[in-house]
């Protein structure tokens, strides 16, 4: 049976205020906190942590046995963005694509996924027929990931979900926050991210356990 409500914690560190949000939720409740202030909370009530492109991944490094504990719980590792502090296991130096131009920065999709159902490479590809804002370059998964989108002719990984055997699972995006590419352009891309949440909330596998500070 589907969630009736997700919950999510989004992580906000930005110097001019809040990062671009995704758009209001039917269903869903986004509790936002600033960075520092996230270790004080119980991540266990949250299906999904949210880390975004402004992340400062050096504090993040110091919480690392607290991405471990929930995860071991169930819960979900959303990060957006290039990785240059590998605070995760899985994690690995971001790359940059080595051309940039604009037939380099095609999407490809890899396979079907109920994340983006709807969404084709073409409209990851070009927002206003300009390519390359979806993402440029990968953070390489590691082995046993799922690569949902790739990018450029060598097709590198651009998304990548990982279900850990110890449980919890981490979904990486490689570029800018992807709800705010989703939310520019067309309207009927709102119904995009309003999705990829949903599949965040009813896939979520967390269990109702206290995550140790």
């Amino acid at each position: 049976m589907a969630k009736a409500q997700g919950r999510f914690l989004f992580v906000d560190n930005t110097a001019v205020g809040l990062a671009a949000l995704p758009p209001p939720l039917a269903r869903h409740r986004v509790d936002i906190v600033q960075q520092y202030e996230i270790d004080r909370l119980n991540w266990a009530v949250y299906d999904t942590i949210i880390l975004t492109i402004h992340s400062d991944q050096i504090h993040l490094m110091g919480l690392k046995d607290k991405f471990e504990g929930y995860l071991a719980c169930g819960g979900t590792v959303l990060f957006n963005g290039h990785v240059v502090q590998p605070f995760l296991p899985e994690f690995r130096l971001f790359q940059p694509l080595p051309k940039r131009g604009r037939s380099d920065l095609l999407v490809h999709r890899e396979g079907d996924h109920p994340a983006f159902d709807g969404i084709t490479g073409e409209v990851l590809s070009f927002r206003k027929g300009v390519s390359g804002f979806y993402g440029r370059g990968m953070n390489p998964p590691p082995q046993g990931a799922i690569v949902i989108n790739s990018i450029g002719p060598d097709h590198w990984p651009l998304d990548w979900i990982v279900e850990r055997e110890s449980g919890g699972r981490i979904f990486v995006h490689a570029g800018n926050d992807i709800w705010g590419f989703l939310m520019i352009g067309s309207p009927e891309n709102l119904s995009h991210v309003q999705h990829f949440f949903d599949w965040l909330s009813e896939s979520s596998n967390l269990k109702d356990t206290i995550v140790a500070a």
